[in-house]
């Protein structure tokens, strides 16, 4: 009578990632709704109870969202290990995933140890209501380094940022013709939209058009967070009121600019301005977006934050020609590559006012130099 509801919990993630969907699509149909019900009951107990058990105290929801695609990732890994369908993982297994990480993925070690921490709460949930006794422990870990991300100056280099700008182009596509979730309405108001852009008729626009059509979401945001370097919070705030395409601007009000007392003007490069005004005209036509101003929402509506835009970066660099090395490759190295390719040139001062800081010194932290142009130095020295 004491324990707390669990019925109705309102989780902040799909149950299911669509990446699973589609490898779960080579199983027999009733596997689906297996792992289905399967994730769902470890979701609802991380929700409420996965931190302390014994309390009923559940991780926060970024723990959750964290813990719920890396594990999806685990799990897709497994079935192809294995050849067949299956919501079995046992330590040995999670030992090979993690070997597998550190040798054959650009993985830094840093975020090799989120995963070994999330494979941590799948076990800590088998044990406490499976029965088993895992209490497993990755038997390298001694072995990976510990980074220090405050110290971190990994950034993108300028030809990089052109590249993920271009595969940003590559990635995006509108709603499948066949969506379950769209209105007629809506299917009506994008088949008149895409009329108009492959100049045919309304009645001749079908299916094919849709898969042909790329959406022009991605770019704009890609190409103003390079212009901007904007910070993942500011990318889930913006709205369509900070525009003001007609002056190449980007106007942050006061009440909304994150670190700062006072609005932002912030310049927009010719490509931003392009790829924004072929967006607000495409976002016109979604349902999602009919009654909120937000600039960019995620496909589940929801305001983009560091993970959903860690995972775009996966994407967009999964179709370039960028190699990490052994750089740690967020969302922020794009901040970190404005800066540099802004301080690079057009000075400090200009990259200081770009990148919204207060203060030169806080500025100086995240340039680097790219090595060309002390190349280029160093040619004209001797």
């Amino acid at each position: 009578m004491f324990e707390k509801p669990q019925d109705n919990v309102d989780l902040p993630v799909p149950v299911v990632s669509e990446p699973n969907y589609d490898a779960l699509d080579h199983f027999a149909p009733l596997k689906t709704e297996d792992y289905e019900s399967f994730k769902e009951d470890f979701l609802v107990w991380l929700a409420t109870k996965g931190k302390r058990p014994f309390r009923g105290d559940g991780y926060a929801d970024t723990t959750l969202r964290t813990t719920h695609y890396k594990t999806e990732i685990a799990y897709r890994w497994l079935w192809e290990q294995r050849g067949e369908y299956t919501t079995s993982f046992d330590p040995e297994e999670s030992e090979a995933f993690i070997d597998t990480l550190v040798t054959n993925s650009p993985k830094t070690d840093n975020e090799v140890k989120i995963f070994i921490k999330c494979l941590k709460r799948l076990f800590k949930w088998f044990d406490n209501t499976k029965g088993t006794d895992y209490d497993w422990s990755y038997s390298k870990s001694d072995q990976l380094r510990s980074e220090d991300h405050s110290k971190s100056i990994h950034y993108f280099r300028q030809w990089e940022l052109g590249e993920l700008y271009d595969a940003a182009l590559d990635l995006g596509s509108f709603k499948s013709y066949r969506n379950k979730g769209m209105t007629n309405e809506e299917r009506e108001r994008l088949k008149i939209h895409l009329a108009q852009r492959f100049e045919k008729p309304k009645e001749e626009v079908g299916a094919e058009d849709f898969e042909k059509a790329n959406s022009w979401k991605f770019p704009s945001l890609v190409s103003m967070s390079i212009d901007l370097g904007l910070r993942p919070i500011e990318v889930g705030r913006a709205t369509v009121n900070w525009l003001n395409l007609s002056e190449n601007e980007v106007v942050i009000p006061r009440d909304e600019s994150t670190k700062n007392d006072a609005p932002w003007e912030c310049a927009l490069s010719n490509r931003s301005v392009n790829a924004l005004e072929r967006w607000l005209e495409e976002r016109r036509q979604y349902d999602a977006y009919r009654e909120d101003d937000a600039l960019w929402m995620t496909k589940y509506g929801n305001p983009y934050e560091s993970h959903s835009l860690n995972d775009l970066l996966d994407n967009l660099l999964e179709r370039t020609d960028i190699t990490p090395g052994h750089r740690d490759l967020s969302w922020y190295a794009i901040r970190r590559g404005c800066a540099t390719m802004w301080s690079n040139n057009a000075g400090l001062d200009a990259a200081r006012e770009q990148l919204r800081h207060k203060r030169l010194k806080t500025t100086m932290r995240y340039v680097k130099s790219e090595s060309n142009k002390r190349t280029s130095i160093a040619n004209d020295l001797w």
